[in-house]
């Protein structure tokens, strides 16, 4: 990443604003957490993830995905954290769209109607734990997600939340 300068001064309470246009590249959003460091006279600010990779997820997506035969992808709100997806292509990041219907905390369903036009059949089933969203289970084919696949994914979605809350 390219090093840039800016001055910004501290206010009263010890607080300094990050730019917008900073917060945008970054996808840093109100209310996110930054995690705060000190190396030697430098003040370094992190994107703080809440998820992060888990052996026991990124095996679970894969025998997920195996067993129904679709792409499976588990996220944090704008990266790909694991994947099992079946034309191996690489997914890190996650397409605008896509990161406004998780942020929207909804459960969005293609499989009946047409709410985004991907080309595919897909479900993004959002990860909320004691009201923070944290991130999602994407699922999406060129075939039909039938009803078992459905409720192999809402489970997964509720284990999921189990997992992750105890962590």
């Amino acid at each position: 990443m390219q090093k840039k300068g800016i001055s910004r001064r501290i206010d009263e309470l010890g607080r300094i604003v990050i730019p917008k246009e900073i917060r945008r590249n970054l996808k840093i959003r109100e209310s996110d957490e930054l995690d705060i460091t000190i190396d030697g006279e430098n003040i370094i600010l992190n994107k703080h993830e809440v998820l992060e990779k888990d052996n026991i997820i990124d095996e679970y997506i894969k025998l997920l995905g195996k067993y129904i035969n679709k792409n499976i992808l588990f996220t944090s709100k704008d990266n790909v954290l694991s994947s099992f997806l079946i034309d191996k292509e690489s997914i890190d990041t996650l397409d605008n769209k896509i990161t406004e219907l998780i942020l929207n905390r909804k459960k969005y369903d293609n499989t009946n109607s047409n709410i985004v036009n991907l080309d595919k059949y897909y479900i993004i089933d959002p990860i909320i734990i004691n009201g923070d969203l944290l991130g999602s289970i994407i699922c999406y084919s060129n075939s039909e997600i039938n009803d078992k696949d459905k409720c192999l994914l809402d489970f997964t979605r509720i284990f999921f939340e189990k997992h992750l809350e105890y962590e």
